[in-house]
């Protein structure tokens, strides 16, 4: 235990390579985007170096979807690529992708808009379900082909393919539950506090596996109801008004796809239905008390912490990521993985709208976690008043390495469409970078007084064995427990 908790010489750490803050570069990397219309559609080009390959993403607003379909979004988009097409059977339809492109998968994305000089925003959505495929120029047409054709004409009505899809979902998030219940326990407590997170979780938590039992019989008892849900679901995102699309390619590649693009556009169908947003916010749930507790068949737990650091209207910093990120590779780790024996410990921490979240990994301990959670503020003033310059500059060093992070060409068209949907302009991520390159011993210190909020009100989700959930300095908590599995 004593090796464990000694902190490594100086003159050991000093033979390690490393690089200065001298080395890093003070501008922020941008990417080439270009915002136009066609058809009445926002078309965003990114003119990068992608050896002939056109990477394409059509993106569907999923603010128009109520609530209570968000749990079938995610089966709606496997349904897209797996169920056939009015035309092409689920066979014909996999080849034809195999044959004429690199590949057409589906995604979502739900975040929240950046509020201005720095400040934390009224909460403002941004989602969107992604259809995205890639291609080279010359088969650009088929690739359009197959996209706009899984939107329009994608054969729902297949209740044993669409129930096993329902059946595999249940088992692998039942499988999740156990083995990476840190990140369920993550979204439960984003889920109190914000809508992005509370859409997440309708879509991917806790609640979603509970639906998936329901929908399992629902699908044998009521088919009729279901494919009326998933046809409903077409109708409100598939509708020009709904789309943008996203383009990578080098520049003599967008006017080699141009004709396809548009011959694309013109096959998407525009409703003349009013188009309404929904009140997500309306439907979230009002939780009370100290938090939540679910029991897992697991001899380990999975314990999480959180609160909202900052109000709408307050000022945050660049410097608090590189505090967060800290503590996750030193006092986190240090604490719960090596001293407390957990496989991991991690944290995070959302500039835009000022969450902070704690996790552990396959923990064996829960009390002395969250104890761990609640000392951080004391640590942080500690650390701050007894900083070296060396640890300092490793810290920023650290967080630059993560914003500048290597992207493959669509991951960078991908980021760049990201950063115009949610408003973090090249301006904004500039004034952040100066931050972070700015960071002192003081913001350690303020970002400590800030993670007080969570240690005094935070809200709990555990994720574990019946063991630890009965223990009686447990169930003092006031934890509101069920049994997940």
């Amino acid at each position: 235990m004593e090796r464990q908790q000694a902190e490594d010489a100086p003159e050991k750490l000093a033979l390690i390579p490393s690089l200065t803050m001298d080395d890093l570069d003070s501008r922020t990397r941008n990417i080439p985007i270009a915002v136009g219309e066609e058809r009445g559609v926002t078309v965003l080009r990114h003119d990068l170096p992608t050896n002939g390959i056109v990477y394409a993403d059509v993106g569907l607003d999923m603010r128009v979807v109520p609530a209570d379909l968000l749990p079938l979004v995610p089966l709606f988009c496997r349904c897209l690529t797996e169920m056939g097409t009015k035309t092409k059977n689920d066979i014909a339809l996999s080849e034809y992708i195999r044959t004429h492109t690199g590949g057409i998968y589906t995604s979502t994305t739900t975040t929240t808009k950046y509020g201005q000089k720095n400040t934390i925003p009224e909460p403002e959505v941004v989602s969107n379900i992604f259809v995205r495929g890639k291609s080279t120029y010359a088969k650009s047409a088929e690739m359009f082909d197959v996209i706009g054709d899984i939107l329009v004409n994608t054969d729902f009505n297949n209740k044993e393919k669409f129930k096993q899809m329902v059946l595999e979902t249940k088992a692998r998030m039942e499988a999740q539950v156990v083995s990476s219940g840190h990140s369920y326990a993550a979204g439960r407590i984003g889920a109190r506090y914000m809508v992005s997170e509370f859409v997440e979780e309708k879509m991917r938590g806790i609640d979603t596996l509970e639906g998936m039992r329901a929908l399992a019989e629902e699908v044998e008892s009521d088919w009729d109801s279901v494919l009326g849900k998933l046809l409903r679901l077409r109708e409100l995102l598939v509708d020009r008004r709904n789309l943008i699309v996203n383009l990578s390619a080098e520049d003599k590649g967008f006017a080699s796809v141009q004709a396809n693009l548009e011959s694309y556009l013109d096959a998407m169908p525009l409703r003349t239905e009013d188009i309404k947003i929904q009140d997500w916010k309306a439907e979230m749930d009002k939780f009370s008390g100290v938090g939540e507790g679910f029991v897992v068949p697991t001899q380990v737990n999975y314990v999480g912490k959180g609160a909202p650091l900052f109000q709408v209207g307050e000022t945050t910093s660049g410097a608090a990521a590189v505090v967060s990120r800290y503590l996750r590779t030193s006092y986190l780790w240090d604490k719960i993985r090596v001293v407390g024996g957990a496989y991991g410990a991690m944290n995070s921490y959302n500039p835009t709208t000022g969450m902070y979240k704690y996790v552990s990994y396959r923990d064996p301990n829960l009390l002395s976690t969250l104890k761990t959670y609640d000392e951080t503020p004391s640590f942080l003033r500690h650390t701050a008043k007894e900083m070296s310059p060396t640890t300092l500059a490793n810290a920023i060093i650290g967080m630059i390495g993560d914003m500048d992070a290597p992207m493959a060409p669509d991951q960078k068209g991908f980021s760049s469409m990201d950063r115009w949907l949610s408003g973090n302009t090249d301006e904004m991520r500039q004034e952040r970078r100066e931050q972070v390159l700015g960071t002192t011993a003081k913001d350690f210190a303020d970002f400590g007084e800030k993670l007080e909020v969570v240690s005094k009100t935070g809200t709990v989700a555990v994720l574990g064995s019946a063991t630890s959930l009965e223990d009686a300095d447990v169930k003092a908590l006031g934890l509101d427990v069920k049994k997940l599995l």
